[in-house]
């Protein structure tokens, strides 16, 4: 499977062009998908912008709590890693995440988006630990930019990366399997950007193999929505939608489904691995 694609284009050059000329180099944009974090190294994505999604539920989960007055996410990849931060921070420290879609033993909150309310969230520090989405982001310590994007923030997303040259969607999947709600949201993006860019006479920017078949699965999906079908119910059908309906989540796959429902674009800051607005 294709994850890169060179992000420089060497022009042809006849013999009547000059020396100087045959040594420009034309920079394209690239958009590019990450089906799985395993296929890549953090080094591959060091000039990229990276935005990260967990639909179901990690990166709508932490979009939810910063909208609604969190200070801060610290994403952590284990549970135990979880806990060590939570010992050593004061009281305004909340302590979330999950195993298999329900809340960790011992952990004040879980990892469902309509649960950090103003009331829970608002002045707090959110330590969390999923099993999927703050797993994916450990893959991007390198990376240029690091944002956080779901359904939910779809549009705030794509205005914030209007003019970045290399854009690598890094989907976290479920349990190291691909899923499709990660797919689409890869896809709507790159539809989004695309759609942005062009309106605005900008390039729209090259894709990838991967970032051709999300956008194409994307196409799939939005048809039948238009038909009526919503897209709650694609996110029903998928890997992680199956347990959250089984484990009776089902709310958090109608709040995960909701397109640009909040503004915010968090950032993760790879230095003091703290996501913030």
């Amino acid at each position: 499977m294709t994850t890169g694609l060179t992000r420089t284009i060497v022009p042809q050059m006849s013999s009547e062009n000059s020396l100087e000329s045959a040594n420009i180099v034309k920079s394209e944009s690239v958009l590019n998908v990450v089906f799985l974090p395993a296929t890549v190294t953090p080094q591959s994505l060091s000039d990229d912008t990276v935005i990260v999604v967990d639909v179901l539920r990690a990166t709508t989960t932490i979009i939810s709590a910063l909208a609604n007055g969190a200070t801060q996410v610290l994403p952590q990849p284990s549970v135990d890693a979880a806990r060590r931060v939570f010992a050593g921070m004061d009281g305004t420290s909340l302590l979330g995440g999950e195993r298999k879609g329900r809340i960790v033993d011992g952990f004040t909150n879980g990892n469902s988006p309509v649960e950090y309310s103003t009331e829970v969230a608002s002045g707090k520090t959110l330590i969390l630990a999923t099993t999927n989405g703050t797993v994916a982001m450990e893959h991007c310590r390198q990376a240029k930019q690091v944002l956080i994007g779901a359904m939910v923030n779809l549009q705030a997303v794509a205005e914030a990366v209007l003019h970045e040259p290399s854009i690598t969607i890094m989907c976290s999947g479920t349990d190291g399997v691909i899923t499709s709600e990660d797919i689409i949201f890869a896809g709507a993006m790159i539809d989004r950007i695309r759609s942005i860019r062009e309106a605005a006479g900008i390039e729209p920017g090259k894709l990838t193999d991967t970032a051709q078949i999300a956008t194409h699965h994307w196409r799939q999906v939005q048809f039948q929505i238009a038909s009526g079908k919503p897209l709650a119910d694609f996110f029903r059908d998928a890997r992680g939608g199956i347990n959250l309906v089984r484990i009776g989540l089902d709310h958090d796959i109608v709040f995960a489904s909701q397109i640009d429902s909040l503004p915010h674009v968090p950032k993760l800051c790879t230095e003091s691995w703290s996501i913030r607005l």
